[in-house]
Protein backbone atom coordinates (compact mmCIF):
# COMPACT_ATOMS: atom_id res chain seq x y z
CA UNK A 1 0.00 0.00 0.00
CA UNK A 2 2.00 2.93 -1.31
CA UNK A 3 -0.88 5.41 -1.63
CA UNK A 4 -1.36 7.81 1.27
CA UNK A 5 -4.61 9.56 2.10
CA UNK A 6 -3.03 12.17 4.39
CA UNK A 7 -2.00 14.62 1.62
CA UNK A 8 -5.62 14.79 0.46
CA UNK A 9 -6.82 15.35 4.02
CA UNK A 10 -4.20 18.04 4.59
CA UNK A 11 -5.37 19.89 1.48
CA UNK A 12 -8.99 19.59 2.60
CA UNK A 13 -8.14 20.87 6.08
CA UNK A 14 -6.15 23.70 4.48
CA UNK A 15 -9.18 24.93 2.55
CA UNK A 16 -11.44 24.65 5.60
CA UNK A 17 -8.90 26.64 7.63
CA UNK A 18 -8.52 29.17 4.80
CA UNK A 19 -12.26 29.82 4.79
CA UNK A 20 -12.32 30.00 8.60
CA UNK A 21 -9.47 32.55 8.66
CA UNK A 22 -11.19 34.68 6.00
CA UNK A 23 -14.48 34.47 7.92
CA UNK A 24 -12.82 35.41 11.21
CA UNK A 25 -10.95 38.27 9.51
CA UNK A 26 -14.18 39.60 7.98
CA UNK A 27 -15.98 39.32 11.32
CA UNK A 28 -13.24 41.20 13.15
CA UNK A 29 -13.10 43.76 10.36
CA UNK A 30 -16.84 44.46 10.54
CA UNK A 31 -16.56 44.64 14.30
CA UNK A 32 -13.75 47.18 13.88
CA UNK A 33 -15.87 49.21 11.47
CA UNK A 34 -18.79 49.29 13.90
CA UNK A 35 -16.64 50.26 16.87
CA UNK A 36 -17.45 53.53 18.53
CA UNK A 37 -13.81 54.53 18.48
CA UNK A 38 -12.89 55.50 14.94
CA UNK A 39 -9.49 54.44 13.81
CA UNK A 40 -7.82 53.28 10.69
CA UNK A 41 -5.18 51.50 12.74
CA UNK A 42 -7.68 48.92 13.94
CA UNK A 43 -8.81 48.20 10.37
CA UNK A 44 -5.29 47.98 8.98
CA UNK A 45 -4.16 45.75 11.85
CA UNK A 46 -7.11 43.46 11.22
CA UNK A 47 -6.31 43.20 7.52
CA UNK A 48 -2.59 42.67 8.25
CA UNK A 49 -3.28 40.01 10.88
CA UNK A 50 -5.65 38.19 8.51
CA UNK A 51 -3.09 38.20 5.70
CA UNK A 52 -0.32 37.06 8.05
CA UNK A 53 -2.55 34.29 9.38
CA UNK A 54 -3.28 33.12 5.84
CA UNK A 55 0.43 33.10 5.02
CA UNK A 56 1.36 31.12 8.13
CA UNK A 57 -1.51 28.68 7.54
CA UNK A 58 -0.31 28.13 3.97
CA UNK A 59 3.29 27.56 5.08
CA UNK A 60 2.24 25.05 7.72
CA UNK A 61 0.10 23.16 5.25
CA UNK A 62 2.85 23.11 2.62
CA UNK A 63 5.38 21.77 5.12
CA UNK A 64 3.03 18.91 5.96
CA UNK A 65 2.34 18.14 2.29
CA UNK A 66 6.08 18.34 1.56
CA UNK A 67 6.78 15.59 4.08
CA UNK A 68 4.35 13.28 2.31
CA UNK A 69 5.69 14.25 -1.14
CA UNK A 70 9.17 13.29 0.05
CA UNK A 71 7.77 9.92 1.02
CA UNK A 72 6.35 9.47 -2.47
CA UNK A 73 9.68 10.41 -4.08
CA UNK A 74 11.54 7.96 -1.86
CA UNK A 75 9.18 5.20 -3.00
CA UNK A 76 9.90 6.14 -6.64
CA UNK A 77 13.65 6.01 -5.99
CA UNK A 78 13.28 2.63 -4.30
CA UNK A 79 11.37 1.28 -7.28
CA UNK A 80 13.91 2.65 -9.76
CA UNK A 81 16.79 1.15 -7.82
CA UNK A 82 15.08 -2.23 -7.62
CA UNK A 83 14.50 -2.19 -11.39
CA UNK A 84 18.12 -1.24 -11.96
CA UNK A 85 19.29 -4.03 -9.66
CA UNK A 86 17.09 -6.52 -11.53
CA UNK A 87 18.58 -5.35 -14.83
CA UNK A 88 22.16 -5.78 -13.58
CA UNK A 89 21.37 -9.27 -12.31
CA UNK A 90 20.02 -10.18 -15.77
CA UNK A 91 23.17 -8.79 -17.39
CA UNK A 92 25.34 -10.88 -15.08
CA UNK A 93 23.50 -14.08 -15.98
CA UNK A 94 24.22 -13.60 -19.71
CA UNK A 95 27.58 -15.18 -20.70
CA UNK A 96 30.24 -12.81 -22.03
CA UNK A 97 30.86 -12.62 -25.78
CA UNK A 98 33.22 -15.19 -27.28
CA UNK A 99 35.90 -12.70 -28.29
CA UNK A 100 36.39 -11.97 -24.60
CA UNK A 101 36.92 -15.67 -23.86
CA UNK A 102 39.71 -16.18 -26.44
CA UNK A 103 43.19 -16.13 -25.01
CA UNK A 104 45.35 -13.40 -26.49
CA UNK A 105 48.42 -14.49 -28.40
CA UNK A 106 51.62 -14.22 -26.38
CA UNK A 107 53.72 -11.21 -27.35
CA UNK A 108 56.86 -13.36 -27.62
CA UNK A 109 57.56 -16.48 -29.65
CA UNK A 110 59.22 -19.63 -28.28
CA UNK A 111 62.70 -18.13 -28.41
CA UNK A 112 61.72 -15.17 -26.25
CA UNK A 113 62.01 -12.56 -28.98
CA UNK A 114 59.33 -10.26 -30.17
Amino acid sequence: MDYLIAPFLIRLIYWVGFIAIIGAGCGILFNALDASVPGNARISLTIGATLLSLLLWRLLSEILVLAFNLHARLIEIRDLLSHRQDATEEEQSVPPPLFLLKKPAPPFDDRGTA
